[in-house]
């Protein structure tokens, strides 16, 4: 795959570059699986010495709206609520389905030492995700302009060169 080629020409060992890819594809699936309008969904990539930043996004239905498709969650009102929701462990649309609803932590786990800053944005908030140099992650979540649909920006630096900064 080209992602994991431009990673590893810059930086990234192959392995971390491996973790990249497999973030975009979950991403990606992410987008036919819950959009609702899979047709407008996208992936870009930048690779530069040091550095990969990707975008997955779409123009679908959003996160609040796939989560209250889940019976517990109908009632949910607020998309910051809902964003961080889905980015909490367990949690899904699909309540009913063994092995489903996973929510994003395996892409946090593969991305845990090279995800520099991650954004999501859907509706109209945002959470905010930044690793400190020592491994901390401030996160917050804040209130935005109107979003039709879903977004995900991610910034990775190759593990070696967060110990160096």
């Amino acid at each position: 795959m080209r992602a994991k080629r431009a990673a590893t020409a810059n930086g990234f060992t192959s392995d971390e570059a491996g973790r990249l890819v497999a973030a975009i594809g979950e991403f990606h699936s992410n987008i036919l699986e819950h959009s609702g309008r899979a047709d407008t969904g996208y992936l870009v990539f930048d690779a530069t010495p040091g550095r990969f930043e990707f975008v997955v996004a779409d123009s679908g239905i959003g996160v609040l709206e796939s989560l209250r498709s889940h019976p517990h969650f109908a009632s949910l009102k607020d998309a910051g609520t809902a964003i961080e929701l889905a980015l909490s462990e367990g949690v899904s649309r699909h309540y009913d389905q063994k092995d489903r609803g996973l929510g994003f932590r395996p892409l946090f786990v593969g991305l845990a030492n090279v995800s520099r800053f991650m954004r999501f944005r859907s509706a109209d908030h945002s959470r905010e995700l930044t690793r400190a140099d020592d491994g901390s992650i401030d996160a917050v979540t804040r209130q935005k302009s109107q979003l039709n649909g879903f977004l995900c920006s991610v910034r990775c630096e190759p593990e070696d060169s967060s110990r160096k900064a």
